[in-house]
């Protein structure tokens, strides 16, 4: 469930076609497109996902040798993960507190 659900905000957030397979791939390759050619809107994306601006830094200064793309991805879904998951607590949390009024 949670795979599918991270491929589906990938492919919303970046406009990508691609599938449970080589969807990380596909997105490095597009935040290094967008690297490259419309940096302000990776920007908007990140910001909108709520990347953490100086996490996101710090490793990029630490990693000079490794991809951006993949960096950046990586934060990305580890993000989206967190959300997820706090969707997840919030929703079961909600279920008990149900319950619990029903008494």
């Amino acid at each position: 469930m949670m795979k599918n659900e991270i491929v589906h905000i990938v492919n919303d957030s970046f406009s990508l076609q691609s599938n449970k397979n080589n969807f990380v791939d596909f997105l490095i390759e597009k935040i290094n497109f967008l690297i490259v050619n419309d940096f302000n809107k990776l920007i908007f994306i990140l910001y909108r996902a709520d990347i953490n601006e100086q996490k996101l830094n710090r490793l990029l200064a630490e990693n000079k040798k490794e991809d951006a793309g993949k960096i950046i991805a990586g934060l990305f879904i580890q993000r989206q993960l967190e959300k997820i998951k706090s969707r997840e607590e919030n929703i079961a949390n909600s279920n008990n507190d149900s319950q619990e009024e029903r008494w």
